[in-house]
């Protein structure tokens, strides 16, 4: 009977105005992804109970459905505006307008260690930041990254401060704290305190579309309340997920509130543990030595849930990611900012800063040009991670043994290194030094995955990064009516013949194959996978090169690899000079300003513009190490700008 009465609810939910945080009793694990799916947002999940913000419409049929429910605050919605209003003695709540200024005034206080980067716009035109904090800010340098992040969740403003306040505290202390200078000058640490702008301004877990960005990423994705339209259909998430893929992270982690709780990878899956879980879980216990919290796997810890930004940042990144649950109330009082973070969170979140400069480092480039290379890594043969493709550079957080590190890249023998020694001193690390050699026998293959739809996890045990790398009849089990999107690095081309080859490890499972040059699509359907090895034919229609493949199944396929029968050779990256380096400063600037391009060589060249969709809207040229442009020759808006003698764009910022 209560799951009948509780799809009546359901139909209730675009009825549902404010909420109470509730305590539920008599709950089993059945009801939490229901309740989920109704808009019954659950902080916290006990022996048989719940804390959640239930909408004052359902608490009726709740009580019907046969749930104890006891209130412990009403009105929680307007408990937490109120506390947004409200100023504390030492610290305060800034509204969106507060923030992006104090962030644009930091960067400008602090040109020598920071960078403030745009990342996009939210769907109402506020600014996505993140601040990169090292010693050479403008520069990619061989160093490990991590990424620290709050408020995906814009009604967890606690999130926020401790985000912000770290922010501050990093470039505050540089000068004289011989800790934190140490980690700035042999790290790139990037921060953004407000991942949901929209959703801050209007205290709304969701952003300006009602979509949960902490259901909208790739992995896994679907099934879910608020979930989105697609997977990154919004803004603030493809935004992210884009920047994730230009530095590859040693550590991740997002901060949340309603609860206490260091929630591991899988979110997904209560069936399968991470193959690395040991690391996580070094990592979540150190964390916890500095903060008390508990700490555990998200799924089986507090309840499963689909497209998650942790279980996407590890299993298609590598990065080493939480959910970090920091408060109970998401909007205590504002004297709550300065108690948790330097009573909590500071000391912990250095712990990761630090500890991300622990394991194997190292720099891959092709053998013959010097040029450096994205690649897989495999550590042991349990996950993939990459390189950075700007400096070849790799970073991975291994505790102290010997390992095996494996990798791979299209059109390039694999090269696998025994007996790699992470030492047993402190925090140390072992650089390794890796050539690839360039060979035109070998294919293209998958390289990266962008996303898929969730699968039945209790059934289906196989993960989508078993379709990436060359044919090994290693298979993800892509289920009927499920999807798979392929990242290639380099592109299949057209040449006479077939240009790409699905392989199907076993079964005779059917899967409709479309191709792209956008992730997001386009797609053009080239034909149907139904054997083991089906070949196509990009002439067929009418494309000269693809970057990404979308698989379909329409029954069980057993994906194992995508590989491209025209190879990148030696003559395709053949050695250049680097005349076209190049900066842009301040990369945020009003109309009525100047922005300067500084640059190493002072002949005649010309600025390239191009929009968010990749289009060239705009050409200057530039003579000169130092020239100053005004602004109003541009529109507002993002830009990406570029000279053509470099490979990697400037994000550019014109305010109105």
């Amino acid at each position: 009977m209560r799951i009948f009465i509780l799809l009546f609810l359901f139909s209730l939910l675009l009825q549902a105005g404010e909420y109470d945080l509730v305590k539920l009793t008599d709950i089993t694990p059945g009801d939490l992804k229901i309740l989920d799916r109704m808009g019954v947002v659950i902080n916290e999940v006990g022996d048989g109970h719940l804390i959640a913000e239930v909408p004052k419409s359902l608490l009726p049929g709740l009580r019907e459905s046969g749930y104890q429910l006891e209130i412990i605050h009403s009105d929680i919605d307007d408990f937490y505006r109120d506390n947004y209003e409200r100023k504390g003695p030492y610290s305060v709540y800034l509204s969106y307008t507060q923030y992006r200024d104090s962030m644009i005034k930091m960067a400008q206080t602090y040109p020598h260690i920071c960078r403030l980067e745009t990342l996009g716009y939210s769907h109402q035109n506020r600014l996505l930041l993140a601040m990169k904090i090292s010693d050479n800010p403008q520069v990619d340098e061989v160093e490990p990254a991590l990424h620290l992040e709050g408020n995906i969740h814009g009604n967890e403003k606690i999130t926020w401060g401790v985000n912000f306040l770290l922010v501050g505290y990093l470039l505050k202390n540089y000068a004289t704290n011989p800790q934190i200078k140490d980690l700035i000058d042999n790290r790139e640490i990037w921060i953004a305190p407000m991942v949901n702008p929209d959703g801050y301004n209007s205290s709304s877990r969701y952003n300006a579309r009602w979509v949960d960005l902490n259901r909208n990423w790739g992995w896994m994705w679907g099934n879910e309340y608020a979930c989105g339209s697609d997977f990154f259909s919004e803004n603030e998430s493809w935004k992210f997920m884009e920047h994730f893929w230009r530095h590859p992270f040693v550590i991740y982690a997002s901060y949340h509130a309603g609860t206490i709780y260091i929630s591991e990878p899988w979110s997904y899956s209560r069936y399968l543990q991470p193959p690395e879980q040991n690391l996580i879980r070094h990592l979540s216990q150190g964390y916890s030595r500095y903060t008390g919290y508990p700490y555990g796997q998200g799924s089986v810890g507090m309840y499963p849930i689909n497209g998650c930004t942790k279980d996407y940042d590890y299993g298609c990144g590598g990065e080493i990611g939480w959910s970090i649950e920091v408060c109970r109330y998401k909007t205590p009082p504002a004297e709550s900012i300065d108690a948790i973070f330097y009573g909590r969170e500071k000391d912990a979140m250095l712990y990761l800063i630090r500890k991300a400069g622990q394991g194997i480092h190292g720099t891959i480039t092709d053998s013959v040009t010097g040029k450096p290379l994205r690649a897989l890594i495999y550590v042991d043969n349990k996950w993939q991670s990459y390189s950075c493709p700007t400096n070849g550079d790799f970073h991975r957080f291994y505790l102290p043994g010997t390992y095996t590190v494996t990798v791979l890249a299209p059109g390039y023998d694999t090269k696998v290194i025994p007996d790699v020694t992470v030492p047993s001193t402190g925090d140390s690390s072992v650089t390794i030094t890796v050539k690839l050699v360039p060979n035109p026998t070998r294919p293209i293959f998958a390289t990266r995955l962008i996303g898929t739809k969730y699968v039945t996890a209790s059934s289906n045990r196989t993960y989508p990064t078993k379709a990436l790398g060359p044919h090994d009849n290693d298979a993800y089990r892509l289920d009927s009516g499920k999807w798979i999107v392929l990242a290639f690095d380099w592109p299949i081309r057209n040449s006479p013949g077939n240009d790409f080859t699905v392989y199907r490890s076993q079964g005779t499972g059917s899967a409709t194959v479309k191709v792209s040059n956008n992730w997001r699509g386009p797609w053009t359907t080239i034909g149907t996978a139904n054997s083991g090895q089906t070949q196509f034919d990009l002439a067929s229609v009418g494309l000269d090169s693809v970057r990404y493949l979308r698989l379909e199944a329409s029954s069980q396929f057993y994906l194992d690899a995508i590989e491209g029968v025209q190879v990148p050779t030696v003559t395709d990256n053949k050695a250049k000079t680097i005349t076209g380096r190049f900066s842009i400063r301040p990369t945020i600037v009003r109309s009525s300003g100047r922005f300067e391009v500084i640059r190493s060589i002072p002949d005649q060249t010309s600025l390239e513009f191009y929009n968010s969709l990749g289009q060239k809207v705009r050409v200057i040229p530039i003579e000169g190490r130092n020239v100053k442009i005004r602004a109003d020759r541009l529109t507002a808006g993002v830009y990406f700008v570029r000279i053509p003698e470099s490979a990697h764009p400037i994000r550019l910022i014109v305010l109105r």
